[in-house]
């Protein structure tokens, strides 16, 4: 079964990293909300240059293990993020999202696990 043309065209965003942060897999999705193929990018050049040390600092801490994953509201939509790994080494981060349903009353937040 290939997962990624299950998730290809799915209504929520997937986005894989690798352990430096490289994007290894997106699907159509992200590429529609960046306006661009996201593939083969860093992370953080996926954002804006005035927040990429906030990023850099916040997805540093799945690759020192310090965060497992995240989960926040913001944009409209709910954010996960998680680590993964690979012979017990942190091997990258997948990121999810998905709209909230239309006239939801959400503030964006966040959730940092304990």
């Amino acid at each position: 079964m290939n997962f990624g043309e299950i998730f290809k065209d799915i209504s929520a965003g997937l986005l894989v990293t690798d352990a430096d942060f490289n994007v290894i897999w997106a699907n159509k999705f992200e590429e529609e909300f960046y306006g661009k193929n996201v593939m083969g990018l860093w992370a953080l050049d996926c954002h804006k240059e005035e927040n990429r040390q906030k990023i850099a600092d916040f997805i540093s801490r799945f690759k020192t293990g310090e965060l497992k994953s995240f989960t926040k509201i913001a944009f409209g939509m709910v954010i996960t993020y998680s680590s993964y790994f690979k012979h017990g080494e942190f091997a990258g981060m997948i990121r999810t999202r998905i709209y909230l349903p239309e006239g939801a009353d959400a503030k964006e937040t966040a959730h940092y696990p304990k």
